[in-house]
């Protein structure tokens, strides 16, 4: 695995919505290095029920056709859990979903593919989105 889907990211790519081009390059080109943190499903249907997120298919359909074999998808680990606690004593918000995408990407050394601002102003994870290469 390289890169790390933050839940937009993912829902984008599942959608068929365009991304930056930098992005489709690098997503065509690590098709088989894909991953996703397993906090995402969860934020997608809470997305879902909150009427936040428009499907066209019902969300089981939904999942079923957005994790394709060569995603994996990363559970919650000790390591992660622990790794966690230490975001917000660095400057890195609050919000649990987005501590928990962050960490695992931390604890996998993966370059995260977010466009979330509020990540992409931390500067404690690589980061992969529009020309940015950090």
């Amino acid at each position: 695995m390289t890169h790390l889907l933050d839940t937009h990211a993912w829902i984008q790519r599942a959608c068929g919505e365009s991304v930056p081009p930098l992005v489709e390059r690098t997503l065509a080109a690590h098709v088989d290095s894909l991953a996703l943190a397993d906090i995402s499903l969860w934020e997608a249907a809470k997305l879902g029920e909150l009427g936040r997120l428009q499907l066209s298919v019902p969300l089981a359909e939904f999942f079923r056709l957005a994790i394709t074999p060569e995603l994996a998808v990363l559970p919650v680990t000790p390591a992660i859990a622990e790794r966690v606690t230490r975001l917000e004593s660095s400057g890195f918000h609050r919000d649990p979903a987005d501590q928990l995408i962050v960490a695992t990407a931390l604890v996998h050394g993966l370059r995260l593919i977010s466009n979330d601002t509020r990540i992409r102003q931390w500067a404690g994870v690589p980061i992969l989105w529009r020309t940015s290469q950090r």
